[in-house]
C-alpha cells in the first residue's frame, strides 16, 4: 500500500456523481391573489441570493436554494451516494445543535444507542460498556437537555423475533432458497439498485433502529409524534439513509430525525465547548439498572432487554439466534421427534475467508436447518451471483476449481478443527443469510472511531470486540418470546398501531437512468 494511502481513508461508499439532480415533480401555483410571472429569467443579485424576475413587468420574486435530501438519493439512480460526503442538512451533529438551541421548549428530545457504539466509546476511552452508558446518559440528559435515553436492544429483540417468525414461514411453504437478511441498508440500496432479481428474497422485517423509534415516538405519552426528536446513535452512516426510507402508508412520518455515528458524537463535544464526556460524574455512583430506569420513557417496557446484549455474531446475531429459536420451535411442535435437547448442537463452518461462514443446527449430527453470515461486499457480490445463475453454480467445476478446492480442504485440514472445516460453505443451500456491507460486520461500520497510530486494525478491532462482548447477554428463551408477543399484542391494541407499521418495510427497482450523459458522469459500482 502507498505510504500517501492510509487505510483508514478508505471505505466502501463511492462519491455522488456528477450526474446527481433532484427532478422538479410539481410546480407550485401562485398563492392567492399573486401575479402570474409568464416567461422568467433566473439572476444572482449583488448579495449572491437567487432572483426570478418577470420578462413581462421586471417583477422580481426570491427563490430557495435547491437540496438534495436522503430520501432523494434512495430514489436516484445516478450514482451510489455516500453519506460520508453528502451534505446532509438533518444529519449532521451541527442541525442537532442547531435543533437542541432554535427547538428546546417544543420539542422532547430521545435518544437510542446501539451495542457496536457503546463498544467503540468504551475501547476508544479504553473504560468499560457501563461506564459510557453513564457518560452518554450524562452527556445527553444533564449537557443536551433530552428527557429520555434508551438502549436498541428492545428494538433488536422485537426485530429478531420477527424476523424467525417471516423465515420459518416461508421454510414451512417450502420456498426455495434462502432469505437474505435487510438490516443492513448498505447491503439493502446496493441490492435495489443493481440487483432488484433479488429483492423477493429480503427479509421485510425493519432493523432494530426502526423499531426502537416507533416504540419511542409511541410510548411518549401526551406528546404528538411530530413534536418528538428522536436521535439514533449507530456505527455506520448507511442508518442515516435507512431513517430517511419513508413509511409505505406515512411517507411525511420519520421515526428517526438524526442519526450520529460515534465519530461524528466526538466531533460534537470537540467542537462544542459546552458539552465534554464527563467520568466523574454523579450518575456512575448508581446501579445500572437504576441508571437505565431514570432515563427511559415511563411506560417503557422489559428495561432488563433494553441494554443486553444477544449471542452471536457482533453485528446482532441473526444467524445464530434464527437457529437457537428454530431449535425452541422443534422442541415445542414435534416433542416426540426432538425429545432430548441435549442432542442439539449448532456447528460453525468456516468460509473461504473469515467474512463467511455457516451455522448448521444439528439434531443428534443430523442437519435441522442453516444459515450462513456473508460480510463484506467482495463476498456479496459472488452469493449474488451465485443465486442469480444457480444452474451454472451447480455444474461441474473446472479443473482449476477442483485444484482450488483441494488447496482450501488440505490448509483446513491443518486446523484445530479439521474434520468440522473440510466441508464447503455455501449460502444459497442454507435457510437464511445474515449480510453486512461491512467486512467484520457492524462492529467495524464506517462510523465506528478509528484506531490509534500505535496499534494495528487487527488488534483495535479485536479489542472492540471484547468490549462488545463484555455487554451482558440475555437468553432468547421460549418465555422471553412469548412476554415480547404478547406485549406487541396490546401495544397494537393501546397505540392504534399496526404490527405492519411497526415491524414492516418494503423494497422497490430503482429504475435506471435512460439518459447516457446521465450513465456517464454518474459513478457506478
Amino acid at each position: 500500500m502507498s505510504a500517501i494511502l492510509k487505510a483508514e481513508d478508505l471505505n466502501d461508499f463511492i462519491s455522488p456523481g456528477v450526474a446527481c439532480i433532484k427532478p422538479v415533480e410539481s410546480v407550485p401555483a401562485p398563492a392567492n391573489g399573486a401575479p402570474e410571472y409568464g416567461e422568467v429569467e433566473i439572476q444572482i443579485d449583488n448579495e449572491g441570493n437567487p432572483l426570478e424576475i418577470s420578462k413581462i413587468d421586471g417583477k422580481q420574486q426570491k427563490l430557495s436554494a435547491a437540496q438534495i435530501s436522503l430520501a432523494d438519493c434512495l430514489a436516484c439512480s445516478g450514482c451510489i451516494t455516500s453519506a460520508e460526503e453528502v451534505l446532509v442538512a438533518q444529519h449532521s451533529f451541527d442541525q442537532l445543535v442547531n435543533t437542541l438551541d432554535s427547538q428546546k421548549h417544543s420539542k422532547v428530545f430521545a435518544a437510542s444507542v446501539c451495542h457496536q457504539a457503546r463498544s467503540s466509546l468504551a475501547q476508544a476511552f479504553q473504560t468499560s460498556v457501563e461506564n459510557i452508558d453513564c457518560m452518554l446518559v450524562d452527556l445527553f440528559v444533564n449537557q443536551m437537555g433530552f428527557k429520555y435515553v434508551v438502549g436498541t436492544s428492545l428494538g433488536r429483540r422485537l426485530s429478531l423475533v420477527n424476523e424467525f417468525e417471516h423465515v420459518y414461514q416461508r421454510k414451512k411453504d417450502q420456498s426455495s432458497g434462502p432469505i437474505l437478511s435487510s438490516v443492513c441498508p448498505g447491503w439493502v440500496l446496493y441490492a435495489e439498485k443493481t440487483h432488484p432479481e433479488v429483492l423477493d428474497r429480503l427479509s421485510t422485517v425493519k432493523s432494530p433502529q426502526q423499531f426502537t423509534g416507533c416504540l419511542l415516538k409511541s410510548l411518549v405519552k401526551d406528546v404528538p409524534r411530530e413534536n418528538i426528536y428522536h436521535v439514533s446513535i449507530m456505527p455506520c452512516f448507511d442508518k442515516k439513509l435507512e431513517s430517511a426510507r419513508p413509511e409505505l402508508n406515512e411517507p411525511k412520518v420519520s421515526d428517526v430525525d438524526c442519526v450520529l455515528t460515534p465519530r461524528e458524537l466526538v466531533n460534537l463535544v470537540e467542537q462544542n465547548d459546552h458539552y465534554n464526556f464527563n467520568f466523574s460524574s454523579p450518575l456512575l455512583k448508581l446501579s445500572m439498572s437504576e441508571l437505565y430506569k431514570k432515563v427511559a420513557p415511563p411506560n417503557w417496557p422489559f428495561l432488563e432487554h433494553s441494554w443486553s446484549n444477544d449471542d452471536g455474531s457482533t453485528s446482532g446475531g441473526w444467524g445464530f439466534n434464527y437457529l437457537l429459536q428454530y431449535q425452541q420451535k422443534l422442541l415445542e411442535e414435534a416433542p416426540d421427534k426432538y425429545r432430548n435437547s441435549s442432542k442439539f448442537n449448532i456447528k460453525r463452518i468456516n468460509g473461504k475467508n473469515n467474512d463467511i461462514y455457516e451455522l448448521r443446527l444439528e439434531y443428534d449430527t443430523i442437519k435441522v436447518a442453516s444459515t450462513a453470515v456473508v460480510n463484506g461486499f467482495r463476498n456479496i457480490q459472488n452469493l449474488v451471483r451465485k443465486l442469480k445463475a444457480p444452474e451454472k453454480a451447480a455444474a461441474k467445476p473446472t479443473g482449476r476449481a477442483v485444484v482450488a478446492r483441494r488447496r482450501m480442504r488440505t490448509s483446513r485440514s491443518a486446523t484445530p478443527n479439521g474434520s468440522d472445516e473440510a466441508e464447503d460453505v455455501d449460502a444459497t443451500k442454507c435457510d437464511y443469510v445474515e449480510i453486512m456491507a461491512c467486512p467484520n460486520g457492524c462492529i467495524n461500520g464506517g462510523g465506528q472511531i478509528s484506531h490509534g497510530k500505535d496499534v494495528s486494525d487487527k488488534e483495535w478491532l479485536d479489542q472492540c470486540v471484547m468490549k462488545y462482548k463484555s455487554i451482558q447477554s440475555l437468553d432468547l428463551n421460549k418465555d422471553v418470546v412469548s412476554n415480547l408477543m404478547n406485549w406487541c399484542n396490546n401495544f397494537y391494541e393501546d397505540s392504534n398501531i399496526s404490527s405492519d407499521r411497526l415491524t414492516t418495510t418494503y423494497f422497490k427497482e430503482v429504475e435506471k437512468p435512460q439518459d447516457q450523459a446521465s450513465i456517464l458522469l454518474g459513478s457506478k459500482w
